[in-house]
């Protein structure tokens, strides 16, 4: 199930690990430039990017990166990436320029070019004359740039970040994710792994959302944000439990209600003057009617515990 554009596409991935489902019949076709692989922790989310580099085989089910069969061509896929991965350290014993000169001698460069990249990624990274001191000694804000620019030395296609901000502080963090995202807009195609809702709002266009090994929701973040449009919220007196239920049965969905206020979705072909026909037939008085206000933090929660 290959969408239009799209660099990931997963169709029915089903995974298991130590004989436990962690994945199960995983759908989604993805051509965001900033993607979030969004999820409590133990949702799966570092096993789908095991997957997607074809370091973990599935039980069942397709998987493309690029175009690209997994795990079939999954070395191609290896090489068009950047990986940062969530525990991976820095190099022992060198410094930082070190570690991400040697990171490119890893996926294939020689030592002269290595060392020319390395800098050149730590430049774009702001780092200073930082990179000469021991990794050892790096604050974590300077461990995640080394390994950020440590993903990024041979210059990929496709970055795949796993919680690249875990450990920072809220000024170290909003740094390294304005630096994602200068990436992202200059055209590198990005999955970020994170359980943090305010990085995936602030980096990505599209979301797969992962709830316990299955998929919560799949698609843009407008499209996250359009399922909540309708819902509306409506204040005042009289809403009694009668009211309400035959507000259901004229087409209308109720997700909350009481005596004072009522959260309500219109069914198809209804609108709002149907729902001023009820609120006249029962002598319910409303005060507020407005659409519902949510964070996209709420919405993305609501979502992904199956709640509309």
């Amino acid at each position: 199930m290959t969408g239009a554009g799209s660099w990931i596409s997963l169709e029915n991935v089903t995974l298991e690990r130590g004989g436990r489902v962690v994945l199960e019949n995983i759908t989604a076709s993805l051509a965001g430039r900033a993607v979030g692989l969004v999820g409590a922790n133990g949702a799966g989310k570092s096993s789908l990017i095991g997957v997607l580099l074809g370091v973990l085989r599935p039980r069942s089910g397709k998987v493309r990166v690029l175009d690209l069969e997994v795990p079939g061509r999954a070395r191609e896929v290896r090489t068009r990436a950047g990986v940062m991965a969530e525990q991976a350290g820095g190099f022992p014993g060198g410094s930082g320029v070190d570690a991400v000169s040697f990171a490119g001698m890893l996926s294939g460069l020689s030592r002269r070019e290595s060392l020319r990249r390395a800098h050149r990624a730590l430049d774009a990274l702001e780092v200073g004359e930082e990179r000469y001191r021991p990794t050892r000694g790096f604050s974590t804000g300077m461990r995640q740039r080394c390994k950020l620019a440590m993903s990024l030395v041979h210059d990929p296609e496709i970055l795949i970040l796993d919680e690249p901000t875990v450990g920072l502080d809220p000024p170290g963090r909003l740094q390294l994710l304005s630096l994602i995202r200068e990436l992202r807009n200059e055209g590198r195609r990005i999955l970020i792994s994170t359980h943090i809702l305010a990085d995936a709002e602030y980096l990505c266009d599209e979301l797969l959302l992962l709830e316990g090994g299955v998929v919560a929701y799949a698609g843009p973040v407008t499209g996250l944000a359009d399922a909540e449009t309708r819902r509306m919220a409506a204040a005042g007196a009289g809403f009694t439990e009668a009211a309400l239920n035959d507000l259901v049965a004229r087409g209308f969905t109720v997700h909350a209600g009481s005596e004072a206020q009522v959260l309500f979705t219109p069914g198809p072909g209804l609108d709002m003057s149907a729902f001023w026909r009820w609120a006249a037939e029962h002598g319910a008085e409303v005060r507020y009617l407005g659409p519902e206000s949510r964070s996209f933090e709420e919405t993305v929660v609501a979502r992904m515990e199956g709640r509309t």
